[in-house]
């Protein structure tokens, strides 16, 4: 029988931790299960309502330490896993009772290291944890193998961890996160997709809270810096990946950030931001680590955006060998 290690990063959710704890314990499936929370320096009262949920679960770890981000949080509980598969989600997602097994069948069924699914619906956190659950029902779901998962990927992000199943030598074989940025969603898609196709259920996987207060996902400047981060990070470890492939994801991080300048900068038709795009997409200008880094700093420039830089060394947004 497999084993599934569920972890889950809490920083100050104690207002839905009621509604994740009782999709865990409704998950539907003959494998044995491990609970992995992780408590990333919350300052309300996650930490002991955690306890009080799961007080009579069995196999449940609860690691606490000071607030380092999302992406060291999980990071921290991919390496207390023991299970066969990880499941991973945010401490404010509701699983679906059948998604456990769902993905699991679909990883057996295609042969993947990686089951996920794109569906994204909403819960309110002011009713009920069973009348929630109560209220979903499974559709069939036909399931998918993606073996262009990198491309898929390079283009725009497909998942978030709640989104995703995947066997746990795969995670560690890559090493989970890349905890040189903030957000953890982006950079361990990228690394899984370098290493297997995926399998795509067409199923409703979890549901996220209605409100966003509180949520990254909720800070787009903080989302897209990461994910332009995340990619030139990629790029430079993965020699490997193919040119086209690499110029088709400098323009589509030069795209973004050409996007914000106009939107939300209020930069002319003329700007630095517009003019890396452009090169980016006519191949004039390379996909090396220095010009797709740079695409980031158009976000720091008008949001306050929290960086890793205390814990590695990296290289400054702008080298001279950066246009």
């Amino acid at each position: 029988m497999p084993k599934v290690s569920f972890v889950a990063t809490v920083y100050n959710k104690a207002r839905f931790l009621p509604h994740v704890a009782a999709a865990l314990a409704a998950q539907e499936g003959a494998f044995d299960r491990e609970f992995i929370f992780v408590n990333d320096g919350s300052t309300d009262a996650s930490r002991g309502l955690l306890q009080q949920l799961t007080a009579e679960w069995r196999n449940v770890h609860i690691i606490d330490q000071e607030n380092a981000g999302p992406a060291a949080a999980l990071n921290a509980g991919l390496r207390r896993a023991t299970g066969d598969f990880v499941k991973p989600l945010d401490g404010d997602d509701v699983l679906t009772p059948w998604a456990t097994r769902c993905l699991i069948d679909a990883v057996v069924a295609t042969g993947c290291q990686v089951a996920y699914s794109e569906q994204q619906h909403s819960y309110d956190s002011s009713i009920s944890p069973q009348q929630v659950l109560a209220a979903l029902t499974a559709p069939p779901g036909e399931i998918e193998r993606r073996d262009d998962m990198l491309r898929r990927s390079l283009r725009r992000a497909q998942t978030n961890p709640t989104a995703w199943l995947a066997r746990t030598d795969l995670v560690r074989q890559i090493g989970g996160c890349d905890t040189r940025v903030f957000v953890q969603d982006y950079s361990i898609e990228l690394r899984l997709a370098g290493k297997s196709g995926f399998a795509h259920v067409d199923t409703q996987i979890y549901l996220s809270p209605m409100s966003r207060e509180g949520r990254l996902s909720g800070n787009e400047a903080q989302t897209l810096h990461d994910m332009n981060l995340a990619l030139a990070y990629f790029l430079s470890d993965h020699a490997d990946v193919p040119p086209e492939l690499r110029q088709y994801a400098f323009a589509r991080a030069a795209g973004r950030a050409a996007a914000w300048a106009r939107r939300r900068a209020r930069k002319g038709p003329f700007s630095m931001d517009f003019v890396r795009y452009l090169g980016a997409r006519t191949g004039i200008m390379p996909p090396s680590f220095e010009n797709c880094r740079a695409t980031c700093r158009i976000f720091s420039e008008t949001n306050e955006i929290r960086l890793m830089t205390d814990t590695i060394d990296v290289p400054p947004y702008l080298t001279a060998d950066a246009v």
